[in-house]
């Protein structure tokens, strides 16, 4: 039997296909960076200013049709 380490160890982990879309998309279009975590139901999206944050909730819908998006989108102000 072989330990959790060595499991863990030989399996490789990538991040969701969420988390690349969605900051390329604000890097792109507001040239700003961002933290993003995926959730079992929605993807949270941290930026470090709250001029962005509205801008980002103006423009939820077109940001979820943009990036194909599946899940709740959350937008938070901080880091």
């Amino acid at each position: 039997m072989e330990s959790l380490q060595n499991l863990l160890a030989s399996r490789k982990f990538t991040p969701p296909a969420e988390i690349e879309i969605v900051k390329s998309y604000i890097q792109r279009k507001y040239s700003s960076g961002c933290v993003i975590k995926v959730q079992r139901e929605a993807v949270m999206v941290s930026v470090s200013n709250s001029a962005l944050a509205s801008t980002l909730r103006l423009e939820q819908q077109a940001l979820i049709k943009a990036c194909g998006l599946t899940k709740r989108l959350v937008i938070r102000i901080g880091r």
